[in-house]
């Protein structure tokens, strides 16, 4: 992955003014395993690495909007370099504030590189768009769980996180979407407003991931 301190000092990050969009009147529901939301992160991760940036942005964002902490990060990066997101520091802090729900030492230090340099009126805007973001994509909304498990052969341990099962949750719309980009969910009325519902099967017996 590109350095991710690269662009810090950059004077090109401006702040982004959200667009609105219009489609569904009625949120669709998609049911799915958990483990299928992070091949969502997964995929969009490979398709990062290899430079395919609008590929990465579709399964990273809606892996973003369904909770998952290494999306949400990842897509927030894409927003500060302006990788096929349209650049703006705003979205970018929001997404990686929200991923910090959970402790990364390495995404905690390029927040705040960024946000330390802002003046305090910009960081009080940063911080009311990071508790929108938390409202919306958070893991209280979203019903994730995240807790700090042992590697196997390893004392390390690693975060390790689970949407809550037979629960629907709201797929909330995404702010300043790329030029061109149709979403796979959207939402009649402007950012943010609910464009569909996510339910995590337990029972595998229920569900064939083979009609996806």
């Amino acid at each position: 992955m590109k350095s991710l301190y690269s662009f810090a000092a950059s004077a090109a990050l401006a702040f982004a003014v959200s667009q609105p969009h219009t489609a569904l009147a009625e949120p669709e529901l998609t049911q799915l395993y958990y483990q299928q939301v992070l091949r969502q992160f997964e995929q969009g991760a490979l398709a990062y690495e290899e430079g395919e940036y609008e590929a990465a942005f579709a399964d990273l964002a809606l892996a973003a909007q369904r909770g998952v902490k290494d999306a949400q990060y990842l897509l927030g990066f894409m927003y500060l370099r302006g990788e096929y997101a349209p650049q703006s520091l705003p979205v970018g802090l929001a997404w990686i504030g929200t991923a910090l729900e959970v402790d990364n030492d390495e995404w905690l230090d390029l927040y705040t590189s960024l946000y330390n340099r802002l003046t305090p009126q910009q960081q009080v805007f940063i911080d009311s768009r990071v508790d929108k973001y938390i409202e919306l994509y958070g893991m209280d909304t979203q019903r994730l769980t995240c807790e700090k498990v042992a590697r196997a052969g390893s004392r390390r341990k690693i975060m390790q996180c689970i949407k809550t099962e037979d629960v629907t949750t709201p797929l909330y719309s995404l702010e300043a979407m790329p030029e061109g980009y149709i979403p796979p969910f959207s939402c009649e009325g402007d950012w943010p407003c609910v464009a569909g519902e996510t339910r995590i099967y337990s029972d595998h017996d229920e569900f064939n991931p083979g009609q996806l």
